[in-house]
Protein backbone atom coordinates (compact mmCIF):
# COMPACT_ATOMS: atom_id res chain seq x y z
CA UNK A 1 0.00 0.00 0.00
CA UNK A 2 1.45 3.53 -0.92
CA UNK A 3 2.09 5.66 2.15
CA UNK A 4 -0.66 8.50 1.03
CA UNK A 5 -2.99 5.62 1.63
CA UNK A 6 -1.68 4.25 4.69
CA UNK A 7 -2.14 7.49 5.71
CA UNK A 8 -5.25 8.29 5.04
CA UNK A 9 -6.54 4.70 6.08
CA UNK A 10 -5.01 5.28 10.02
CA UNK A 11 -7.64 8.71 10.04
CA UNK A 12 -4.98 11.83 9.42
CA UNK A 13 -5.73 13.80 6.55
CA UNK A 14 -3.51 13.90 3.62
CA UNK A 15 -2.00 17.41 2.66
CA UNK A 16 -0.60 18.39 -0.84
CA UNK A 17 -0.44 21.44 -3.77
CA UNK A 18 -0.64 21.30 -7.48
CA UNK A 19 2.70 21.45 -9.49
CA UNK A 20 1.93 23.86 -13.22
CA UNK A 21 5.61 25.28 -13.22
CA UNK A 22 8.29 23.30 -14.91
CA UNK A 23 10.72 23.54 -12.37
CA UNK A 24 12.29 20.31 -10.58
CA UNK A 25 13.88 22.95 -8.09
CA UNK A 26 10.53 24.16 -7.10
CA UNK A 27 9.28 20.34 -7.01
CA UNK A 28 11.55 19.26 -5.07
CA UNK A 29 11.37 22.25 -2.46
CA UNK A 30 8.03 21.32 -2.18
CA UNK A 31 8.37 17.15 -1.07
CA UNK A 32 10.92 18.64 1.55
CA UNK A 33 7.88 20.22 3.28
CA UNK A 34 5.48 17.96 5.37
CA UNK A 35 3.27 17.29 2.18
CA UNK A 36 1.81 14.13 1.53
CA UNK A 37 1.23 14.90 -2.31
CA UNK A 38 1.39 17.20 -5.46
CA UNK A 39 -0.29 16.63 -8.39
CA UNK A 40 1.54 17.69 -11.56
CA UNK A 41 -1.36 19.08 -13.53
CA UNK A 42 -1.23 18.02 -17.45
CA UNK A 43 -4.41 19.44 -17.82
CA UNK A 44 -4.48 23.17 -17.60
CA UNK A 45 -0.83 23.87 -17.72
CA UNK A 46 1.99 24.09 -20.29
CA UNK A 47 3.44 20.88 -18.93
CA UNK A 48 4.05 17.86 -20.83
CA UNK A 49 5.13 14.12 -20.35
CA UNK A 50 9.11 14.85 -20.31
CA UNK A 51 8.63 17.74 -17.82
CA UNK A 52 6.28 15.90 -15.58
CA UNK A 53 9.13 13.02 -15.55
CA UNK A 54 11.62 14.95 -14.55
CA UNK A 55 9.26 16.70 -11.30
CA UNK A 56 8.42 12.88 -10.49
CA UNK A 57 12.42 12.16 -10.35
CA UNK A 58 12.72 15.09 -8.25
CA UNK A 59 9.97 14.48 -5.52
CA UNK A 60 11.87 13.40 -2.38
CA UNK A 61 10.85 11.32 0.84
CA UNK A 62 7.45 9.67 0.43
CA UNK A 63 5.95 12.43 -1.41
CA UNK A 64 3.68 11.03 -4.15
CA UNK A 65 3.47 12.76 -7.46
CA UNK A 66 -0.15 12.14 -8.83
CA UNK A 67 -0.23 13.26 -12.69
CA UNK A 68 -3.26 14.80 -13.79
CA UNK A 69 -3.90 13.73 -17.65
CA UNK A 70 -5.09 15.86 -20.26
CA UNK A 71 -8.48 13.27 -20.96
CA UNK A 72 -9.98 9.98 -19.95
CA UNK A 73 -7.44 8.66 -22.81
CA UNK A 74 -5.79 5.14 -22.14
CA UNK A 75 -2.72 6.98 -24.18
CA UNK A 76 -2.78 9.49 -21.90
CA UNK A 77 -3.36 7.35 -19.14
CA UNK A 78 -0.68 5.00 -19.95
CA UNK A 79 2.04 7.44 -20.74
CA UNK A 80 1.40 9.15 -17.28
CA UNK A 81 2.23 5.48 -15.83
CA UNK A 82 4.88 4.18 -17.64
CA UNK A 83 6.71 7.79 -16.52
CA UNK A 84 6.59 6.57 -12.53
CA UNK A 85 3.85 8.10 -11.46
CA UNK A 86 2.42 7.51 -7.85
CA UNK A 87 -0.84 8.04 -9.21
CA UNK A 88 -3.22 9.40 -11.47
CA UNK A 89 -5.97 11.79 -11.71
CA UNK A 90 -8.72 12.06 -14.59
CA UNK A 91 -10.79 15.12 -15.16
CA UNK A 92 -14.46 15.79 -16.46
CA UNK A 93 -15.46 11.39 -15.63
CA UNK A 94 -19.36 12.24 -15.48
CA UNK A 95 -20.40 7.95 -15.61
CA UNK A 96 -20.12 5.00 -14.26
CA UNK A 97 -19.04 4.14 -17.87
CA UNK A 98 -16.47 6.99 -18.26
CA UNK A 99 -15.17 5.57 -14.48
CA UNK A 100 -14.79 1.58 -15.80
CA UNK A 101 -12.99 3.25 -18.74
CA UNK A 102 -10.53 4.90 -16.41
CA UNK A 103 -10.18 1.32 -14.72
CA UNK A 104 -9.59 -0.31 -17.92
CA UNK A 105 -6.79 2.13 -18.87
CA UNK A 106 -4.57 1.55 -16.00
CA UNK A 107 -5.17 -2.32 -16.15
CA UNK A 108 -3.32 -4.84 -18.30
CA UNK A 109 -4.82 -7.49 -20.02
CA UNK A 110 -6.79 -9.39 -19.81
CA UNK A 111 -8.54 -7.48 -17.64
CA UNK A 112 -7.44 -3.93 -19.11
CA UNK A 113 -5.95 -2.33 -22.43
CA UNK A 114 -3.13 -0.91 -20.58
CA UNK A 115 0.15 -1.63 -23.29
CA UNK A 116 3.02 -3.26 -21.20
CA UNK A 117 6.03 -0.74 -21.51
CA UNK A 118 7.09 0.63 -18.01
CA UNK A 119 9.48 2.33 -18.59
CA UNK A 120 10.73 4.26 -15.62
CA UNK A 121 7.65 2.38 -13.44
CA UNK A 122 9.95 -0.41 -13.47
CA UNK A 123 13.24 2.08 -12.96
CA UNK A 124 14.58 1.15 -16.54
CA UNK A 125 13.89 -2.49 -16.07
CA UNK A 126 15.73 -2.78 -12.70
CA UNK A 127 12.57 -4.04 -11.09
CA UNK A 128 12.14 -7.43 -13.29
CA UNK A 129 9.38 -6.66 -15.75
CA UNK A 130 7.19 -9.85 -14.29
CA UNK A 131 7.42 -8.75 -10.91
CA UNK A 132 6.31 -5.08 -11.88
CA UNK A 133 3.35 -7.13 -13.79
CA UNK A 134 2.50 -8.67 -10.95
CA UNK A 135 2.88 -5.99 -8.20
CA UNK A 136 1.49 -2.77 -9.81
CA UNK A 137 -1.71 -2.51 -8.38
CA UNK A 138 -0.68 -2.66 -4.89
CA UNK A 139 0.58 0.95 -4.42
CA UNK A 140 -1.44 2.35 -7.57
CA UNK A 141 -3.74 6.00 -6.91
CA UNK A 142 -6.32 5.98 -9.16
CA UNK A 143 -8.39 9.11 -9.19
CA UNK A 144 -11.58 10.73 -10.75
CA UNK A 145 -12.54 14.29 -10.79
CA UNK A 146 -16.31 14.62 -9.90
CA UNK A 147 -16.76 18.00 -11.02
CA UNK A 148 -20.30 18.24 -13.02
CA UNK A 149 -24.09 18.13 -12.07
CA UNK A 150 -23.50 14.96 -13.79
CA UNK A 151 -21.30 13.63 -12.27
CA UNK A 152 -23.03 14.12 -8.91
CA UNK A 153 -26.44 12.20 -9.96
CA UNK A 154 -23.87 9.28 -11.24
CA UNK A 155 -21.60 9.48 -7.82
CA UNK A 156 -22.80 6.22 -7.04
CA UNK A 157 -22.31 4.88 -9.92
CA UNK A 158 -18.76 5.99 -10.12
CA UNK A 159 -18.14 5.14 -6.61
CA UNK A 160 -18.91 1.81 -7.50
CA UNK A 161 -16.02 1.25 -9.99
CA UNK A 162 -13.41 -1.09 -7.62
CA UNK A 163 -10.21 0.35 -9.33
CA UNK A 164 -10.65 3.64 -8.64
CA UNK A 165 -9.68 4.62 -5.14
CA UNK A 166 -10.11 8.13 -5.07
CA UNK A 167 -12.24 11.01 -6.05
CA UNK A 168 -11.92 14.79 -5.91
CA UNK A 169 -13.83 17.53 -6.45
CA UNK A 170 -13.00 20.25 -8.52
CA UNK A 171 -14.77 23.72 -7.34
CA UNK A 172 -14.89 25.98 -9.97
CA UNK A 173 -16.26 23.42 -12.86
CA UNK A 174 -18.54 22.59 -10.01
CA UNK A 175 -19.71 25.57 -9.18
CA UNK A 176 -19.62 26.62 -13.39
CA UNK A 177 -21.76 23.15 -14.29
CA UNK A 178 -24.46 24.27 -10.93
CA UNK A 179 -24.88 27.58 -12.63
CA UNK A 180 -23.17 29.77 -9.70
CA UNK A 181 -19.27 29.84 -10.50
CA UNK A 182 -17.68 30.97 -7.85
CA UNK A 183 -20.24 31.66 -5.71
CA UNK A 184 -18.88 28.78 -3.19
CA UNK A 185 -21.43 30.31 -0.17
CA UNK A 186 -24.28 29.65 -2.24
CA UNK A 187 -26.43 26.54 -0.41
CA UNK A 188 -26.65 24.77 -3.18
CA UNK A 189 -22.43 24.55 -3.69
CA UNK A 190 -22.06 24.22 -0.51
CA UNK A 191 -24.76 20.68 0.06
CA UNK A 192 -23.70 19.37 -3.25
CA UNK A 193 -19.84 19.38 -1.98
CA UNK A 194 -21.18 18.19 1.67
CA UNK A 195 -22.98 15.32 -0.50
CA UNK A 196 -19.93 13.98 -2.17
CA UNK A 197 -18.29 13.90 0.90
CA UNK A 198 -21.09 11.96 2.69
CA UNK A 199 -21.68 9.23 0.17
CA UNK A 200 -17.88 8.78 -1.28
CA UNK A 201 -16.82 8.81 2.43
CA UNK A 202 -16.34 4.60 3.30
CA UNK A 203 -15.97 3.73 -0.15
CA UNK A 204 -13.06 5.24 -0.98
CA UNK A 205 -9.64 6.06 0.74
CA UNK A 206 -9.43 9.01 -0.99
CA UNK A 207 -12.15 11.97 -0.91
CA UNK A 208 -10.17 14.59 -1.95
CA UNK A 209 -10.89 18.51 -2.91
CA UNK A 210 -9.39 21.37 -4.08
CA UNK A 211 -9.26 24.56 -2.04
CA UNK A 212 -8.17 27.47 -3.56
CA UNK A 213 -8.17 29.33 -0.50
CA UNK A 214 -7.41 28.44 3.44
CA UNK A 215 -11.02 28.73 4.66
CA UNK A 216 -11.95 26.06 1.76
CA UNK A 217 -9.72 23.63 2.77
CA UNK A 218 -10.52 23.92 6.41
CA UNK A 219 -14.69 23.91 5.46
CA UNK A 220 -13.65 20.82 3.15
CA UNK A 221 -12.04 18.79 5.77
CA UNK A 222 -14.59 19.05 8.26
CA UNK A 223 -17.33 18.22 5.43
CA UNK A 224 -15.17 14.84 5.62
CA UNK A 225 -12.61 15.28 2.78
CA UNK A 226 -9.18 13.65 3.64
CA UNK A 227 -7.33 14.82 1.31
CA UNK A 228 -6.56 18.42 0.76
CA UNK A 229 -4.87 20.21 -1.95
CA UNK A 230 -3.51 24.12 -1.25
CA UNK A 231 -4.31 25.72 -4.24
CA UNK A 232 -1.22 25.49 -6.73
CA UNK A 233 2.42 26.79 -7.00
CA UNK A 234 1.99 29.49 -9.15
CA UNK A 235 -1.47 31.15 -7.03
CA UNK A 236 0.54 30.46 -3.58
CA UNK A 237 3.42 32.80 -5.25
CA UNK A 238 1.68 35.43 -6.51
CA UNK A 239 -0.32 35.24 -3.43
CA UNK A 240 2.76 35.43 -1.05
CA UNK A 241 4.15 38.31 -3.13
CA UNK A 242 0.88 39.78 -3.08
CA UNK A 243 0.88 40.22 0.80
CA UNK A 244 4.41 40.69 0.77
CA UNK A 245 4.18 43.87 -1.45
CA UNK A 246 1.05 45.08 0.63
CA UNK A 247 2.38 44.69 4.22
CA UNK A 248 5.40 46.56 2.89
CA UNK A 249 3.83 49.52 1.30
CA UNK A 250 1.66 49.66 5.11
CA UNK A 251 4.17 49.77 7.22
CA UNK A 252 6.32 52.09 4.71
CA UNK A 253 3.38 54.76 4.63
CA UNK A 254 3.12 54.15 1.01
CA UNK A 255 -0.51 52.58 0.95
Amino acid sequence: MHPLLRKVSSGSPALGTWITVDSPEVAEALSLLPLDFVVIDLEHSPLGYREAEHILISLKGETAGIVRVPWNSHVEIKRALDIGAHGILVPWVNSGEEARQVARSVLYPPRGIRGFGPRRASLYGHVPLRKYFETYEEDLIVMVQVETRQAVQNLEEILAVETVNGILVGPNDLSASLGIYGMYDRPEFVETVREIASKSRGRKPLVAFFAPTLNMALEAYKMGYNMISFSADIFVLVEAYKSLLHEFKRAAGLS
